[in-house]
């Protein structure tokens, strides 16, 4: 098989990063990958590695800083926690809560210990 161009792997570093931050897992992103372009496992891992580092350095150069993620992630997961709740998906509710508990440290359960154990 003949070698990706620079214009093809700088492609397909985008769609990769399209479906990262479409909330794809990296097993889907990989398979997608592998199925899409016939490229090999290992070849598949170098080009997620380019499109997380690609988000990355787009998020650095925004200049956001931790407080205002923090924001923007509060709020997208009580927008989700609303979806789930119109859906009628207590799981996902839960979840939801769950992460802004961690987040947030409001909790009981969300001592200092507690989020860095991870």
């Amino acid at each position: 098989m003949a070698r990706a161009t620079t214009e093809e792997t700088t492609s397909r570093i985008d769609q990769l990063q399209g479906l990262l931050l479409a909330g794809e897992p990296n097993t889907a992103c990989l398979e997608f990958a592998r199925q899409q372009w016939g490229i090999s496992r290992a070849q598949g891992y170098k080009l997620l590695k380019r499109a997380w580092a690609q988000i990355k350095a787009d998020v650095d150069k925004t200049g956001i800083d931790r407080q205002e993620m923090l924001a923007w992630s509060i709020q997208t997961l009580m927008a989700a926690a609303g979806q789930a709740m119109k859906q009628k998906n207590p799981g996902a509710v839960v979840s939801c809560v769950r992460q802004l508990d961690w987040m947030t440290g409001l909790g009981v359960n969300s001592t200092v210990t507690h989020r860095t154990r991870f």
